[in-house]
């Protein structure tokens, strides 16, 4: 019986797939220069990110984290049209941060998802993506992103009790114009528009068979994220604990050996490198987590 709910579930979920789409895992490059630097400025481009997405109805958000430098999203429609709200996005953003936008270089690269599975995968990437580099938040924590509201429902009751509406002359302080006067009664949460307001996260739900799932994928399947990574062109850097996963893994294939302390020396030296190069790991993860003197790590790379 068991089984048959979960094939059950999965063909709910990929004829969702089969009928929904056009999806695209989109990003600006990483190197671009710092443009976010403080609180303020993340709420500002949450909300002119909100209300570029409402005057786009057709161009769904499913997931997305804006970062220092650079942006997310998980997005469902014609490729054309995303990029027209693009335009008009980084249009809005330039307003407030002209000098720190680059034109030629902040532009959003689109890679379609072919499949389920890499929808899913995609979705948890650009959800745990503040996670990775910044040492105090969770992949459920990070604020200026979708990743805090899915499989939250708290979250959404949060909002309807404490809400206030933005309001005509903030509308019109954000994107500098009275065409999107509107949008003044969109709920205002925290001094930003709330991600419950734009980003279709309870339509982004259903394409995962439930919570459980999505919780694996976003905390256990780390290995996925490095083929999005060299997808995307990024350079993906794991926590210790996902190095940590990946390395067990690795270790039970090639010596089924569970415990890396256990490994042999050359054993060691094969695993620092794999690690090394498939993943990214640094020398002092690889010090921390093989327990190979550092001498030996600056000779093999």
């Amino acid at each position: 019986m068991k089984n048959s709910n979960y094939h059950s579930r999965e063909q709910e979920c990929e004829l969702h797939f089969l009928n929904s789409g056009p999806f695209y895992n989109a990003n600006t490059p990483e190197n671009h220069p710092i443009i976010f630097t403080k609180d303020e400025d993340y709420k500002t481009a949450m909300s002119i990110l909100a209300l570029s997405a409402m005057s786009f109805p057709d161009v769904k958000i499913y997931a997305f984290q804006i970062m220092s430098n650079h942006i997310h999203l998980v997005v469902c429609g014609a490729a054309s049209l995303i990029q027209d709200f693009f335009r008009f996005f980084t249009g809005r953003l330039r307003k407030h941060f002209n000098e720190s936008i680059d034109r030629d270089s902040f532009k959003l690269k689109l890679f379609q998802i072919n499949d389920l599975s890499y929808l899913r995968n995609a979705i948890a990437y650009v959800n745990r993506n503040g996670f990775v580099v910044n040492d105090d938040v969770t992949p459920f924590s990070y604020p200026w992103g979708s990743s805090a509201y899915y499989f939250h429902d708290i979250l959404f009751n949060y909002k309807n009790n404490i809400s206030t509406t933005i309001g005509i002359n903030q509308v019109r302080r954000i994107m500098h114009s009275r065409y999107l006067d509107k949008f003044k009664d969109v709920p205002f949460v925290n001094g930003y528009i709330s991600p419950l307001e734009f980003c279709h996260i309870k339509e982004a739900e259903t394409f995962f068979q439930n919570a459980k799932q999505y919780f694996y994928l976003i905390s256990r399947n780390v290995e996925a994220y490095s083929e999005i990574a060299k997808t995307i062109g990024e350079s993906l850097f794991y926590t210790d604990n996902d190095l940590y996963l990946i390395a067990v893994k690795l270790s039970c294939q090639l010596y089924q050996i569970e415990k890396l302390i256990e490994l042999k020396t050359e054993q060691k030296i094969e695993m620092a490198k794999r690690l090394h190069y498939d993943y990214n790991a640094s020398d002092k993860q690889l010090q921390r987590m093989l327990k190979i003197p550092q001498d030996i790590l600056k000779s093999i790379f």
